[in-house]
């Protein structure tokens, strides 16, 4: 059986692929709220007249987006600003009276508010660097942006590809809608009201409100599935480009994967747990799928010793004695919407 450390070592292996089928925590019966998404600015209105991301294959069957890519890459990476803090270097932005972790930035290092922070100019030295072949500082700074993917689209325009992507789908779907019907405790006549009043009482919750044909969810007759894969040989990259970073980059990936990736508690309406255990396969370049034992001792294990041993001989800075805290610059953020505004 492939081992962990052969995922790296074994350049005939090209990725890790993960497989969990899934199922609703409350049944199969019962309808799954998706993400929902505002309206094309296009005014076309909403594809198959719902807010949720819904695809027609060429049968006709819809497959329902229950976490996509970038959202999946957020919650993955959530691990390490929790359990797996000691994993990353501590690095904090703080914008009037709130103070944020960078893993918790969804744009990671190319996020709009640590880039108008006194950071600023480290942090484009670093994407230029990245730019030029050499990813160690980005990894000294926001290692998780060499993971899940950053793109510097206000400034150096440098674009970090993902190792890591995940994404959740439901297959074979009935698109719902509901309707409900709000009526007060009390008449117009108990309140006092005018009829004008009582009417303009709606939007305050005196008179009765209707609301109808609103999203109502998708029942899942078919399966519903996570897919993740880690694109071994873009990590092969990172060690060849700084020897250990690549031992670094795989033991934060297979922690984010195996840790962060294993909640499904997506949103309210949108639970799920794991039907049966997760396939794990080892991919050849010829296509062979090989399986992976992969448990939480094994990765945790690889982590705490391997991939972190390399980070601090990489002198990457982990641990609170090392913490930074990066404080937002309001002039900068103007800048920076000036020049949006300008491109």
């Amino acid at each position: 059986m492939t081992q962990i450390r052969d995922l790296l070592d074994d350049k005939d292996i090209v990725a890790l692929a993960l497989t969990q089928e899934l199922e609703p925590m409350e049944g199969w019966e019962v309808p799954l709220f998706p993400a929902t998404y505002p309206a094309s600015d296009k005014g076309r209105g909403h594809r198959h007249d719902t807010p949720y991301n819904v695809n027609e294959l060429k049968d006709g069957t819809l497959v329902a987006t229950l976490d996509s890519v970038q959202s999946q890459a957020n919650r993955l990476e959530a691990v390490f600003h929790g359990e797996l803090q000691r994993a990353v270097p501590q690095v904090s932005i703080t914008a009037g009276e709130r103070t944020l972790q960078l893993t918790e930035l969804p744009h990671r290092l190319a996020d709009a508010a640590i880039r108008a922070s006194d950071l600023r100019e480290e942090i484009r030295t670093a994407f230029e660097a990245y730019a030029a072949s050499d990813p160690l500082p980005i990894a000294k700074l926001g290692p998780t942006a060499l993971i899940f993917g950053a793109w510097d689209s206000r400034d150096t325009r440098v674009k970090i590809p993902r190792l890591l992507r995940s994404e959740i789908h439901a297959w074979d779907v009935d698109v719902f809608t509901r309707s409900a019907q709000f009526s007060g405790s009390f008449s117009r006549e108990d309140l006092g009201f005018t009829d004008k009043e009582w009417k303009e009482g709606a939007e305050m919750g005196f008179a009765p409100t209707p609301s109808v044909d609103q999203h109502g969810g998708v029942l899942v007759r078919g399966s519903i599935r996570q897919t993740a894969t880690l694109h071994l040989g873009a990590v092969r990259q990172l060690e060849t480009a700084a020897p250990g970073l690549g031992v670094y980059a795989l033991g934060l990936a297979l922690g984010a994967m195996w840790t962060g990736g294993r909640d499904y508690t997506l949103r309210t309406g949108c639970w799920l747990i794991p039907k049966g255990p997760a396939r794990v396969e080892a991919v050849s370049r010829q296509g062979v799928r090989e399986p992976v034992e992969l448990t939480s001792e094994a990765v945790l294990e690889f982590l705490d010793s391997q991939a972190l041993d390399a980070a601090k001989t990489l002198e990457v800075p982990l641990g609170a004695e090392q913490a930074r805290a990066a404080q937002y610059d309001p002039a900068a953020g103007k800048k920076l919407l000036k020049k949006a505004k300008e491109d």
